[in-house]
């Protein structure tokens, strides 16, 4: 639990208090790649903060192809706010990329802590800013950048998530096919 405390202090400035006991609200679990958090049409109940590892959020396209829609990293909040926020069954699948360690708290547990500590609402906050900021960032992306410019930011961002990867998530998140990434990669001599 010294992991998740890091953690929250690291990625969300946020201070434990010595006398919370976080065994009570969180658990971690290790995850194998390929695994799966949340499977399209199941009620998901929980939030996960990524520990260690690469997640990806996707659903099927009519087609029965596999559209990636979010990658996640250490310091990251994988969830189904639709299924959490709206109680209903999810539309995408949340998958383990590599072998992954997450910090797992149910959404009643959370709202708990919220109540008994305005730190805690103030996390939440802080999760549910960060969570709109990347999807409104991620539609102007795809409405004002071409696949390159959209390459070359995730690049310049978040170049682990680059280099962690596969290809075929790694295109499909940024809209474009496999070979036509590899192109690009080419183009800026990038192996």
């Amino acid at each position: 639990m010294n992991k998740l405390i890091a953690h929250l202090e690291k990625y969300y400035q946020i201070r434990i208090a010595k006398d919370f006991v976080v065994e009570d609200y969180f658990f971690i679990e290790q995850y194998k790649k390929k695994d799966f958090l949340v499977k399209e049409n199941t009620n998901s109940k929980f939030f996960y903060l990524v520990l260690d590892g690469y997640i990806r959020s996707y659903h099927l396209s009519e087609h029965g192809e596999e559209i990636t829609t979010e990658l996640y990293r250490e310091g990251d909040l994988a969830a189904s706010m639709y299924s959490l926020l709206k109680s209903e069954k999810a539309y995408e699948n949340i998958q383990c990329i590599t072998d992954t360690i997450v910090c797992k708290i149910s959404e009643e547990s959370f709202e708990r802590l919220c109540l008994q500590n305005i730190q805690w609402f103030q996390l939440g906050m802080k999760f549910l800013k960060k969570d709109i900021l990347s999807k409104e960032e991620r539609l102007l992306g795809f409405a004002k950048l071409s696949a390159k410019e959209r390459y070359q930011k995730l690049l310049n961002e978040k170049p682990d998530i680059v280099q962690n990867v596969p290809v075929i998530y790694l295109a499909s998140y940024l809209g474009i096919k496999p070979e036509s990434l590899s192109r690009l990669r080419n183009q800026l001599g990038i192996s």
